[in-house]
């Protein structure tokens, strides 16, 4: 069997030019820094610790060294220097007291500073040892004598190539588990997104039923596909509402279609073309008023009108309309109740939802009981009309608010099956709950407003 290009699978190969791998590669590239840089904060603060405890350790022999000089004078001081040297296991401490002229007095290191202070000093070590260093301190004494005291700092040069490999070892654990990581949580990510793909390429091969899968976990993959679901089921929604204006308009239309032809050929045969010409213009009048109603349903439910959403008074819209019908529902002897309160506001489009309340009217007065009552209330929850005429059973309230439905008890009456479907779309837009409820007897329409 034959794959289209959205089924084929991921392969190895191809796993390395994702979204999911280059994420991957950036976060190994961030830890490998953010390890770099602790390691080197660890390693300047541990070394810099040691030197200073190298340091202190320095100048306290000093400070005991100068005591014992200014108490039993040089010789004195080289006592304490040799026994100092005599007692070191460790072959790390390093004095010399030398005179004005560069005469070694005492200690094991072979030359003093350049001058007072701090200094560091390369030792010689025997053999093919390498050179080491040494921090070392110099104290001039009086009589023109000069103390050197050093240590040698080769632990800390231990302690930073011990902090250096350590570092490395950190660096290359974290690379090889981010990367290992990364791959598998990756591939997992790959995998979803393949099963994603998949679904719509059987989709786009024209299973429109199907939909992406979902786990059910609400992560991220899940979310998004739940949405590209609810898109394609309005998508399918809006295909079959295309389907069925198509075939409604093809069966509604044919009727006054045929009627204008036939009033144009008994026009033609008995020679009253004035006669003809009339009844064709309100017949194409008709049509005319069909395709407008067509066009308006159709701005209304792609949305375009909501760009133009201001503050309406609702109140005042159905005090409007209630003064336009109250004559028509006189001419057919029916009362026209009102209740409506006052300040009742949304943001809306003004001349559709007077458009609406209009058609559910013209409806209520059409269809009510000659000598009825029809009610029109408004408050802070919803818009009711409400007639007391046959009304809508359960099972075709959802059909009469399709394009050109029209009920069989209704088709004697004017009208292009139309109103409703207006109302429905209108709703939609202004996020409005639309009901049919039986009135007992009558049908009451309810637009429920939003919050």
């Amino acid at each position: 069997m034959g794959s289209s290009p959205g089924r084929k699978a991921f392969g190895r190969h191809e796993f390395w030019r994702t979204t999911a791998f280059k994420v991957t590669l950036i976060h190994i590239l961030l830890t490998l820094l953010g390890t770099i840089v602790l390691s080197g904060i660890a390693w300047w603060a541990t070394t810099r610790f040691a030197l200073q405890q190298i340091a202190a350790e320095v100048e306290r022999d000093t400070g005991v060294l100068l005591q014992s000089a200014q108490l039993g004078g040089p010789r004195s001081l080289a006592l304490a220097i040799e026994a100092r040297i005599a007692a070191d296991p460790s072959g790390t401490q390093y004095f010399l007291l030398a005179t004005a002229n560069g005469t070694h007095l005492a200690g094991n290191l072979a030359r003093a500073p350049r001058g007072p202070g701090w200094e560091t000093l390369q030792l010689e070590r025997p053999g093919p040892a390498p050179p080491g260093e040494l921090l070392a301190f110099g104290t001039p004494l009086p009589g023109g004598a000069f103390l050197t005291v050093a240590r040698d700092i080769a632990p800390v040069r231990a302690l930073e190539a011990t902090l250096l490999g350590a570092a490395g070892w950190v660096g290359g654990a974290a690379l090889l588990l981010g990367l290992g990581g990364g791959v598998l949580l990756g591939r997992g990510a790959t995998r979803r997104a393949a099963a994603m793909e998949a679904a719509l390429a059987r989709i786009e091969a024209g299973e429109m039923t199907h939909r992406l899968p979902l786990r059910g976990s609400g992560d991220d993959y899940d979310r998004l596909a739940a949405r590209i679901n609810a898109t394609l089921d309005r998508l399918a929604s809006l295909m079959t509402t295309l389907r069925q204006v198509t075939d409604d308009i093809a069966h509604d239309l044919r009727t006054p279609l045929n009627r204008l032809r036939q009033r144009l050929e008994a026009g033609l045969r008995s020679g009253d073309t004035q006669g003809a010409s009339e009844a064709a213009l309100a017949e194409a009048d008709k049509l005319l008023d069909i395709f407008a109603a067509l066009l308006r349903i159709a701005q209304v439910e792609a949305g375009a009108r909501r760009a133009g959403f201001a503050p309406c008074d609702l109140s005042a819209i159905a005090e409007s309309a209630a003064e336009v019908y109250a004559p028509a529902a006189e001419e057919r002897g029916q009362a026209l109740e009102v209740a409506i309160a006052p300040g009742i506001t949304c943001q809306g489009d003004r001349e559709l939802l007077t458009q609406a309340l209009a058609n559910l009217l013209d409806n209520a007065v059409k269809h009510g009981r000659q000598g009825g009552r029809i009610r029109l209330a408004l408050d802070a929850g919803a818009i009711t009309v409400a007639d007391d005429g046959p009304g809508i059973p359960p099972e075709e309230r959802e059909l009469v608010l399709r394009r050109f439905y029209r009920r069989d008890a209704a088709r004697s009456t004017p009208g292009n099956g139309l109103g409703l479907a207006l109302v429905a779309a209108v709703a939609e837009l202004h996020g409005m709950a639309l009901r049919l409820e039986d009135n007992a007897p009558g049908l009451r329409v309810v637009l429920a407003l939003p919050r």
